[in-house]
Formats: structure tokens, C-alpha cells, sequence
């Protein structure tokens, strides 16, 4: 029965955990993990109680001293220990300690909460890779296992298929998702769905060549009737149909990274038949098979796969992709915390104060696995993980290059090639930290493990592995397992307790006007999500300001130290605690806390902001001027609350131009304000002065050319508008022209300048701009109606 039980669950996790959206949330993490658990737990049961053998698993050591390196991340040293292994880490608890005015040890990571869940989703990784190993060592099980990933592979890749094409936002054609989502499959981002598939093809290919139909020489028709006669024809075709939906819906995908990745991965498995000097027929079939996949691919059409390998180039037509300034943003990180890293898992964490790219992106992966464990674990986590890779290639190669039986050569190449193919995609993203890609990993490692080990024909031994003859290993296995299922069971339970609980206020918002018992109510809510997950900051942040809105000052300020023990970077904390500190008059701190929210967070000018306001109040006026112009440089949206905090301070016009950037926004909403404010030529000569901030304006290398036309657009209609509005027709006549200077192409710059011309009843000027812009856009309404109108 643990036995049967242990299969059940093998077989359900490797189907259940793509299909849970990719396992990214939660739910599904407790899923996944809690059932690993317990399946590795069946299996264990079922050893000792048959008395069964348990097998050695290449590349444990290196995986069990990963494993324990995350734990010490977790454990409070003494500060002079942390300033030894990782200076920059030991200036970010120390700087947490002078703000908060507490002393105690310190961690290697940045945020608990987050190491502690990459421990148990890596524990979940290896106990799935030693419970594939153990199962699959037997033949009958490892068959079993790899007819499974046909049928499920080609099933979803044909369900993906018809979802991509059928559907907009859909996931698995019933979860809405969100709109810049190219959603394939149950998958969210189409790279992860590819990833997932470029690790099902090869092992599918292999079974392909596997049970390819033998055949003499021959017509070819008669070869084609010979095949089918042959009783294991209807596998072939089911197992090729399978291979050829999987291939064409990583192509359908548009994941740029999984289509090369996948090319070198058919390369690779050419070399293995090469190497292995398996049959010329094969070579013919390779290439029948890519030709094949071209023609289904161009049925579909090859025109999206170009545009999508187009998008490569931004507006000034050089190779330009986000993700390189991802990766020099992560190797700053990386020289700063090389040996030990800022803690598995705090990637997100730890960005923001290495951030140089402003955009709205919140970035949470480095978009490259191997920069990823760099910056998270550093050089120590990088060897790990390396040492498991070299000995997983180099135990199960010196196998595989003995045997013999066709079955497992085929199925070693394909699993092989399935890593190596998602290894190459990692350069480009982070199918590593996808829970079901993940999982998947160490499943096809398993695989590759028991195709090289794992005996098929009759008279060969059950499996090559050296199974673990003492007892005391057996039992202190088990006993690791036992922990770490308990273990298992109690975070996830109590992190999902405390997002269900803590949920029914996380959208909550309190003010001098919330009412005692809502206060109430959410310090309560709060209390208890902080006693199930005593690891997430956010819980103490809300019973910190609860406890403020309620006058308790001291229990507020424990739950602020609290809440930034858990969460030293965390800016909106730091900045929220700042705040605190300065109305109970603790002004050093307080500086010292808005600093860090600013430098911790700079890609978000809240914190600069609130900063600058800080330096107003304490009339460093200079300073705060300063900071405020850095502020509308990040972000120009900020310009009407800077302008506000501004005159509330009692700035005068001439000081507040000295934090006006060389922007067109800021620059255009200064004019108005100068014109509101009675400064009647100042305002025109400032928004005469912007019309060359827009000529000059430099955009981001991430900004498509259509966003920087409608964003310049946009500024020239401002300074149009107000002209036309007060009737001075000689300043709107030289904007429209700068404008359509600047912008040749834009239709709307045409309308708008040949309806003031119209305005003008120069009616010969304005058929002209209206033709111009029919010329750029043949069915503009606006242009279409206005000719009409003046030719009747």
C-alpha cells in the first residue's frame, strides 16, 4: 500500500505541477511540496517494512550541502562573523541596528521569509529527484513513467496549441490573466511553457528513435507499407505525433530562448547518434523530422516567429534586448556580496538598491539562473550547484557508455539533451524558479539517471546503482525525511493560514478618519497572521502602524524594529518608521532612516520624495531642491505634489526653478503653474523654452519608437493647447511647426496644424496638412471629414 501510494503521488506531481498554472503561487507551492513529502515518506515506509533495497544518488553530497548553506543563511551569527564573510551584508543589519537602536546577531540574508521558502522548495527538488531515482529503477516503472510524458506532453502541447490561437488571455483556457501576458498553455509567461516543453521533446524524440519501424531496401511505397504492417507502427506515429505537437507549440510559443534552445538541443542529439554510431537510417530520420516540424511550424505561419526575433532591435535599429541591463544590474550585485551572496531567494529584494534601469518594471528574477545563484548565494551556492551538474554528467556518461540495450541509450540521449537544452535557455531565464520547471529538472535528471543505470532486458540486473547496505544510513534517512515532511507541512500550512487570514485587510488603508473598531479589527487580523508566519514583515509593518493610529508609541515601535529585522531593505518600512521617528522628535534617525529608504529604492521617487519634503521642514531648503529635481527626473507625474510641497514650504517661483529638470513634462507643468500664479511672460517664455526640451528630449533604449512619437505628441499638443486657448496664434503657428518638423510622420501633427490653419480660414494651407496626413494614414476620419467639408 506505501508503495502504490508513493507511485499515485510520483505520477500526480509531475502532471499536477505544470498544470497549476506552472506552480508560482501558494497554493500550489504547498501542494507540491507537501506531496513530495509524503511520496518520498510512502516509499521510505515501504523500504523498511519489505526490507527493500535503497539506492545511492549521484550528485547528493553536493545537493545536501546546498541545502545546508541555505539553512546557515538562516542562522543569527555574531555581527564580527558577518562582517568577515560578507561586508556589504553586515552594512545593511548594521545600518538596520543604528535605525532602530537595537543590537543583536545578524544573518546572511536579507530577508528570512524568503530564504526559508527557497529551502523548502529546493528540499522539495531533491527529495523528487531521490524518489524518481529509487522508483524508476525498475524497468517496468521507468517504461511506464516515460509513456506518461508522451501522451501528457503531446496532449498539452495540442490543448496550447489551439489555446493560443482561440483564446487571448486565457490559461488553460479558464483563468483570466493579465494583459501584457502572452499566456501559452497553463502558463502565465510563454518562456516558462516553452521551458517545460524543450525538457519534454528530447525524451519524446528518443522513444521515437526507439521504436523507429526496421526496414529493408526498397520502394518506397512498399517501405511505406511495410512500416505500417509492422505491429509497433502505431506506436511510432502516436510517439511521433506527440514529438511534432510538442516542437510546433514551442514555436507557437514565440519564446525566442527555447527556439534556439531547442535547435542546439536537435544538434546534440545528432552528436549522441554520431558518437555513438547508431544507424545512418537515423540520420535521415533527424533530418525528415526537422523538416517536417518546418513545414507544421509554416502552417501556422513563420512570420510571427521573425517579428518576434525583430523585436530584438529598438528604435535606432541596433541589437538592444531589457534583460542586458537585468544582467549589469546583477553583476554589481554580484561584486558586492561574491562569497555568500544576499540569501537564496532575495533576488527581488536585494535589486532595487543596485536598480540603474527607472522603468515601472518590478523586477523579481535576473532573467539568467547562473547570475541569479550569484548574486543570491554567491561563489559557494554557484560551486554547489556546479558539483552536482559535473558529477550527475560525468557518474551517469561512464554508464550509459556501456550499455548496450537500444531502450535506455535513446532515452539517456533524449534526457541528456532536455537538461542541456534548459540549461542554454537559463542564460536567458528563470525557468529555475518556476516551481513546476524546477521540479521538472531534477525529474529529467532522475530520468537520466535511471536510463543509464536501470536494467531492461531480461537477463540484466534491476539497476547498476550501488544500493546503501548499512542499516544506520537507512534509518538516519529516514529520519531526515520524517523532519523535513513535518517540517514541510507546518510552513506551508502557516503561510497559507497567514495570506488567507491577513488577505481580508491586505487592500486596507488607514487614516486619522478610520474608525477605532476598523483599527480594531485590522490589529487583530494582523496579530494572528503574525503569530501563524512570524517570518513575514508585512504583517508586523501593519501592526506597527495599527498600533500607532492608537497612540500605543513603545508597542508601535517594537513592531516597526520587528517588521525591519525581517526586512532590512524593505524602503516602504524604513520610510513609514522615518516618519515615526520624527514625530517622537528622533531627528538623527530619522534622517538616517529617509536616507536609506531613498538609496535602498532608487528607481521609486516616493522615497525621494518624502526625503526632500524631510529637508524642507528642517529649512535645508538647497538640499531639498536638489533632491526634489531628482524626483521629477525619475518621474514626471510627481510634478503638481512637488510643486504643492513646494509653495506649502514657502519656496519662492525663482528657488522652485532651480529644481525643475531639463524635461518637457516638468518643464510644461511649470509654465502653467507660472502662468496661474500671475507670471504671465515668464509662463510663455518657459513654455517657448520646453518646445526645445521636446526636440531634444532622450528617451529610454527600451522605449519603442511609436511610445517616444505619442510621448513627444503629447507634449507639443500641451504647449499648442495653451497658446490657442489665450488666442495668441503667432506662438501656436511656431509650435505646430517645430512640431510637424519633428515629427514628419505623425498624422495627428498634420490635423491639428490643418485645423488652425482652418481657424485662420486659410482653407488652401489647411486641404494641404489634411491631404499630408491621409498620405501617412489613408483612413483618418478627422482628415477624410475636413477635406469633404472644405471641397463642398
Amino acid at each position: 500500500m506505501p508503495l502504490k501510494l508513493s507511485k499515485i503521488l510520483f505520477f500526480f506531481l509531475f502532471i499536477f505541477t505544470p498544470l497549476a498554472f506552472g506552480t508560482t503561487e501558494p497554493w500550489s507551492y504547498a501542494i507540491m511540496e507537501i506531496v513530495t513529502a509524503l511520496a518520498l515518506l510512502f516509499f521510505f515506509i515501504f523500504v523498511l517494512k519489505n526490507k527493500n533495497e535503497l539506492y545511492q544518488v549521484p550528485g547528493i553530497t553536493p545537493l545536501c550541502i546546498f541545502l545546508f548553506y541555505i539553512l546557515f543563511q538562516l542562522i543569527p551569527l555574531p555581527p564580527f562573523v558577518i562582517e568577515f564573510l560578507s561586508p556589504d551584508i553586515f552594512k545593511i543589519h548594521q545600518t538596520t541596528h543604528l535605525i532602530t537602536g537595537t543590537d543583536s546577531w545578524m544573518r546572511l540574508t536579507v530577508c528570512p521569509k524568503a530564504t526559508l521558502s527557497e529551502f523548502f522548495r529546493y528540499s522539495t527538488y531533491v527529495m523528487f529527484y531521490i524518489l524518481t531515482i529509487q522508483l524508476l529503477s525498475k524497468k517496468e516503472m521507468l517504461q511506464a513513467t516515460v509513456f506518461a510524458i508522451t501522451i501528457f506532453g503531446g496532449l498539452l502541447a495540442f490543448s496550447s496549441i489551439l489555446q493560443f490561437y482561440l483564446t487571448d488571455d486565457m490559461a488553460l483556457w479558464f483563468r483570466h490573466v493579465p494583459n501584457n501576458a502572452l499566456v501559452t498553455g497553463p502558463y502565465v509567461n510563454h518562456n516558462h511553457y516553452a521551458g517545460l516543453m524543450e525538457m519534454i521533446f528530447p525524451i519524446i524524440f528518443g522513444l521515437f528513435f526507439f521504436y523507429r519501424p526496421r526496414i529493408g531496401k526498397t520502394t518506397l511505397l512498399k517501405g511505406i507499407l511495410e512500416i505500417l504492417s509492422q505491429e509497433k507502427a502505431n506506436i511510432h506515429i502516436l510517439i511521433g505525433t506527440s514529438a511534432l505537437l510538442v516542437i510546433v507549440s514551442i514555436f507557437v510559443s514565440l519564446s525566442r530562448g527555447a527556439m534556439i534552445s531547442t535547435c542546439l538541443s536537435l544538434i546534440l542529439f545528432t552528436l549522441f547518434l554520431l558518437q555513438r554510431k547508431i544507424s545512418r537510417g537515423n540520420t535521415i530520420l533527424v533530418i525528415a523530422v526537422i523538416i517536417l516540424s518546418a513545414l507544421s511550424i509554416g502552417w501556422f505561419g513563420w512570420d510571427q516567429i521573425f517579428d518576434r526575433f525583430a523585436k530584438l532591435k529598438n528604435s535606432q535599429g541596433i541589437i538592444y534586448e531589457t534583460r542586458l541591463d537585468f544582467w549589469k544590474d546583477t553583476k554589481d550585485i554580484i561584486s558586492h556580496y561574491k562569497v555568500t551572496g544576499s540569501g537564496i531567494g532575495t533576488y527581488s529584494h536585494i535589486y532595487p538598491l543596485h536598480r540603474s534601469v527607472i522603468s515601472d518594471l518590478f523586477l523579481t528574477h535576473a532573467h539568467n539562473d547562473y547570475l541569479e545563484l550569484l548574486a543570491t548565494g554567491g561563489l559557494i551556492a554557484f560551486l554547489l550547484a556546479a558539483s552536482f551538474l559535473i558529477t550527475l554528467f560525468f557518474k551517469t556518461y561512464m554508464v550509459f557508455s556501456k550499455r548496450r540495450d537500444a531502450f535506455s541509450i535513446y532515452l539517456y540521449m533524449g534526457s541528456i539533451t532536455a537538461l542541456v537544452s534548459i540549461l542554454l535557455h537559463s542564460f536567458t531565464d528563470f525557468n529555475m524558479h518556476i516551481g513546476a520547471n524546477g521540479l521538472w529538472f531534477f525529474f529529467v535528471a532522475g530520468i537520466a539517471v535511471s536510463a543509464a543505470n536501470t536494467g531492461i532486458r531480461e537477463q540484466s540486473r534491476q539497476t547498476r546503482l550501488l544500493p546503501i547496505a548499512s542499516t544506520a544510513k537507512k534509518f538516519s534517512f529516514g529520519f531526515i525525511i520524517c523532519v523535513i515532511t513535518i517540517f514541510t507541512i507546518l510552513f506551508n500550512l502557516s503561510n497559507l493560514s497567514g495570506i488567507l487570514y491577513y488577505s481580508n485587510i491586505k487592500d486596507s488603508s488607514m487614516s486619522a478618519d478610520t474608525p477605532v473598531e476598523m483599527i480594531q479589527k485590522i490589529e487583530k487580523i494582523a496579530r494572528f497572521a503574525s503569530l501563524v508566519d512570524p517570518f513575514r514583515a508585512d504583517y508586523q509593518f501593519t501592526r506597527a502602524n495599527t498600533a500607532w493610529f492608537q497612540n500605543e508609541t513603545e508597542k508601535s515601535k517594537n513592531h516597526f524594529i520587528a517588521s525591519l529585522n525581517l526586512a532590512p531593505l524593505n524602503s516602504r518600512h524604513l520610510n513609514r518608521f522615518a516618519t515615526f521617528l520624527a514625530r517622537q522628535d528622533d531627528f538623527p534617525r530619522a534622517e538616517i532612516a529617509f536616507k536609506k529608504s531613498m538609496i535602498y529604492d532608487q528607481s521609486n521617487p516616493e522615497y525621494t520624495f518624502q526625503y526632500a519634503v524631510w529637508l524642507f521642514a528642517k529649512k535645508e531648503i538647497e538640499q531639498g531642491l536638489g533632491f526634489m529635481k531628482k524626483v521629477l527626473a525619475l518621474d514626471e507625474k510627481f510634478i503638481d505634489r512637488a510643486l504643492t510641497a513646494m509653495i506649502v514650504s514657502g519656496i519662492a517661483s525663482e528657488k522652485i526653478t532651480q529644481a525643475i529638470p531639463d524635461k518637457p513634462g516638468p518643464s510644461i507643468a511649470f509654465a502653467q503653474f507660472l502662468y496661474d500664479t500671475g507670471e504671465i511672460q515668464a509662463a510663455i517664455d518657459r513654455y517657448i523654452g520646453s518646445l526645445d526640451l521636446i526636440e531634444n528630449q532622450k528617451f529610454k533604449s527600451f522605449q519603442d519608437q511609436q511610445n517616444q512619437m505619442r510621448i513627444a505628441r503629447s507634449h507639443f499638443f500641451k504647449v499648442y493647447r495653451f497658446f490657442q486657448k489665450h488666442n495668441d496664434l503667432k506662438n501656436a503657428m511656431h509650435t505646430m511647426e517645430r512640431a510637424e518638423k519633428a515629427l514628419p510622420m505623425d498624422a495627428q501633427i498634420k490635423v491639428v496644424f490643418g485645423d488652425l490653419y482652418y481657424e485662420q480660414d486659410i482653407l488652401y494651407k489647411a486641404l494641404e496638412k489634411y491631404k499630408h496626413a491621409l498620405l501617412i494614414d489613408p483612413i483618418n476620419k478627422k482628415a477624410l471629414k475636413m477635406i469633404k467639408k472644405i471641397n463642398q
